[in-house]
């Protein structure tokens, strides 16, 4: 029984060794990707191609610092016990800072509509090019923009008439597009409204260490988000 007890220990002490071994090379690999994402985004700044903004860089950083007070805190427990007010600040900061990014989609739909919609001249190009025929006809600005201002020929004018059932064609898919991307900002900020709620209500049936262990761990195994990133939209 002596010797069974010991080999048990001995087991038990190599398995220690062996799982301390592997947190310490998941740590190190952590920070060598860190390292690298780091040494990225310097290149890509440096060639004026930063691949994400700066206050996004800047709310990736204190997630990663929040994540690893909260495996401090889950490590380092004072007689078995986790510090749960602690974590509970931790973690409330942790899920406020998610939620920035996703309070950025209205301003960013807004930057999409601004590449979207033509720079100045080509709306006056499109304006003038949609008018009905009294505009050419009996305006006075037309010709004194065609042929005074520019110069154009009756021959150039003609040819740039043709195009107005095109201009037209295109001005109207334009409203359309645009029209539809106010009805996806509308869907994105009701379904991230409906997705926090339910993400709310899962991790309600956690308690607070269950819930901070469940971030660091996905945060601390690289290969969990790299499936994501290639899982995620699939079905």
């Amino acid at each position: 029984m002596a010797r069974k007890a010991e080999l048990a220990r001995e087991s038990r002490k190599r398995k220690k060794v062996y799982v301390q071994t592997l947190q310490e090379k998941a740590r190190r690999y952590a920070s060598k990707v860190e390292a690298l994402e780091r040494r990225e985004t310097r290149a890509l700044a440096s060639l004026g191609l930063s691949s994400v903004s700066r206050d996004e860089q800047h709310r990736r950083m204190e997630q990663n610092e929040t994540l690893r007070a909260m495996a401090l805190k889950i490590d380092s427990r004072p007689e078995g016990k986790a510090d749960a007010e602690a974590i509970k600040k931790l973690l409330r900061k942790f899920t406020e800072n998610s939620r920035k990014r996703q309070a950025q989609v209205s301003g960013l739909f807004d930057k999409v509509k601004e590449c979207v919609v033509p720079e100045l001249q080509a709306k006056f190009a499109l304006w003038m090019l949609s008018q009905d025929d009294r505009f050419y006809e009996e305006s006075s600005f037309w010709p004194s923009l065609a042929y005074q201002e520019l110069g154009i020929s009756i021959d150039q004018a003609e040819k740039l008439k043709t195009l107005r059932k095109e201009v037209a064609k295109r001005r109207n898919n334009l409203d359309q597009t645009l029209s539809k991307l106010e009805t996806v900002r509308g869907e994105a900020i009701v379904n991230m409204t409906s997705l926090n709620k339910a993400m709310d209500k899962l991790m309600s049936h956690l308690n607070t260490e269950q819930q901070a262990k469940f971030a660091v761990w996905v945060a601390k195994n690289k290969w969990c988000m790299e499936m994501m990133s290639v899982l995620w939209g699939k079905h």
